[in-house]
């Protein structure tokens, strides 16, 4: 499994805006795609940022939905322009820690 950590950097008055969108991509692509297993978006306290963090079981089933049609096509111009950066990161789990007692 690989997890793709992107994170749009976004002007404050335009980060609901730039959540639809991704979103949009999220639903309308990325949820059916073969290889997806999950994904949550997070928005900071801020408002200048959102994080998306994917889980994928290989970096070819990503690379394959980056590269279809569909993808491409709700990453235009209208897509683009909400955002002042995009940071992609992929990375490899090493470690993962579960709370040992559930809270109350």
């Amino acid at each position: 499994m690989i997890t793709l950590v992107n994170t749009f950097i976004v002007l404050p008055e335009n980060q609901e805006n730039a959540l639809k969108s991704i979103s949009q991509v999220y639903q309308e692509v990325v949820q059916d795609y073969p290889g997806f297993i999950s994904a949550r978006l997070l928005v900071s306290n801020d408002s200048t940022k959102i994080t998306a963090i994917a889980n994928w079981e290989n970096e070819e089933y990503l690379e394959a939905m980056r590269n279809s049609q569909a993808f491409k096509d709700l990453h235009n111009e209208d897509f683009l322009k909400s955002f002042v950066s995009i940071e992609p990161n992929l990375y490899q789990t090493t470690l993962e820690f579960v709370a040992s007692k559930p809270s109350k």
